[in-house]
């Protein structure tokens, strides 16, 4: 594998990761997520450890579409770590063998 694939992998994981960190963080400023929350009538609300906190309709709209993120990044951060992971090892291996390149193939 390439050095820039590497890195891309890397980078990948990093912003998965900057990803779920915001989440918490907004989770926790705005006293919960939309996930958890529900919307009675035309009040939306925000939910944490079964505690609502009303929020706009946006609020809780951008809190929604957080949320459904975070379960596509964080499947991609450990799938980006566990190949980054490989190539190290690989890398590793080739170091201790003489050679240069990982064992990775190319194509992924």
């Amino acid at each position: 594998m390439s050095d820039f694939r590497y890195r891309c992998l890397l980078v990948a994981f990093s912003l998965c990761m900057l990803n779920f960190v915001a989440f918490a963080v907004g989770a926790f400023a705005l006293g919960g997520d939309a996930i958890n929350g529900k919307i009675v009538g035309e009040h939306f609300y925000l939910a944490e450890h079964g505690k609502l906190a009303e929020v706009s309709e946006a609020v809780y709209t951008y809190s929604l579409w957080h949320a459904r993120s975070v379960f596509v990044t964080h499947p991609l951060a450990i799938l980006a770590a566990w190949l980054a992971r490989l190539e190290q090892q690989a890398r590793k291996a080739a170091r201790r063998d003489g050679n240069q390149g990982g064992a990775l193939p190319s194509s992924i």
